[in-house]
């Protein structure tokens, strides 16, 4: 007669030190509820809520902005670096120019033909010193008398200028 300890239930075996008793498996599993089928439950359409659309235009408009003024940020950092290269150029050719000009002076020339149409160096008495004070500069201020609402509106129109002008 084979030990009560060494009964398995499927392939884990029971540890025959331990005291349980191994719990009977059930014959039949329960049964299912059986799904109705038939009643159609009517589910609501959705209804789109017309502040989400309104909502979603506005954040439509402010991306295309945001988009546009970065184009434009680009173009206008492209024309500043053209600008900048032209200025250098031109500054390097305004100093070869000048090398070229105070290369060609010729003082003792100059000179020479003061004296032969009677020119001579000033005397001390016909020096003439000259006190000039206070400052040598002027300032020409534009105000701009617009309200702060048409400047608003300007700015919202040139947007929307721009916009159109950029998907033609």
């Amino acid at each position: 007669m084979p030990n009560q300890n060494y009964n398995s239930n499927g392939s884990a075996a029971y540890d025959i030190r331990s005291s349980a008793v191994p719990q009977p498996r059930p014959a039949r599993l329960p049964e299912e509820k059986p799904v109705q089928h038939g009643k159609t439950v009517p589910r609501a359409k959705p209804a789109i809520a017309p502040v989400a659309v309104l909502g979603l235009a506005v954040v439509a408009v402010l991306l295309l902005m945001v988009v546009y003024s970065y184009v434009q940020l680009y173009e206008a950092t492209g024309k500043a670096q053209e600008l900048s290269q032209q200025l250098s150029s031109a500054q390097a050719d305004t100093a070869k120019l000048r090398s070229t000009y105070e290369s060609r002076i010729d003082l003792t020339q100059i000179e020479a033909q003061a004296r032969e149409l009677g020119m001579t160096q000033p005397s001390s008495r016909q020096t003439v010193y000259l006190n000039i004070s206070g400052s040598d500069r002027a300032e020409v201020l534009q105000v701009d008398d617009r309200s702060y609402a048409e400047k608003v509106w300007d700015a919202l129109t040139g947007s929307f200028r721009g916009v159109v002008e950029y998907f033609q």
